[in-house]
């Protein structure tokens, strides 16, 4: 799935909230009894350019559902994709994102769009000084 970094943040962020709303405690497993990645577990080849993403909770299983599609729901050609893991893969999934978030390009503090490093022209700035 291919979504803009504040779409990632975002999504970081709902992940969040329903683990606290959810009261879920990450505990750690002995690296014995960890799982295989879920990236270990099946390969996948779909390609979505991101248009749509809801998320929902299944309570009872302790599940996070994710449902993402590349086109409107009315569109005759859309692809979907849906997702359900478990609380333990949600949290690890959103250290994942911050992870991948902090490694990006650092923002600019008044506009808020990415900063190359040798700085930017700043919308708010009018362009007049370069950012560095």
């Amino acid at each position: 799935m291919w979504l803009e970094k504040e779409q990632l943040s975002a999504l970081g962020d709902a992940i969040e909230t329903v683990l606290a709303d959810e009261g879920y405690e990450y505990v750690p497993l002995p690296p014995d009894d960890a799982p295989a990645r879920l990236a270990d577990i099946e390969s996948f080849d779909v390609d979505i350019r991101l248009a749509q993403l809801s998320m929902g909770v299944n309570a009872e299983e302790r599940h996070i559902v994710l449902i993402a599609a590349d086109g409107p729901a009315d569109a005759d050609e859309t692809t979907g994709l849906t997702m359900e893991f478990d609380y333990r893969r949600g949290y690890e999934l959103r250290q994942q994102i911050a992870a991948v978030i902090a490694a990006g390009r650092p923002l600019c503090p008044l506009c808020t769009a990415p900063m190359d490093p040798g700085g930017h022209m700043c919308v708010r700035r009018n362009g007049h000084h370069r950012e560095e």
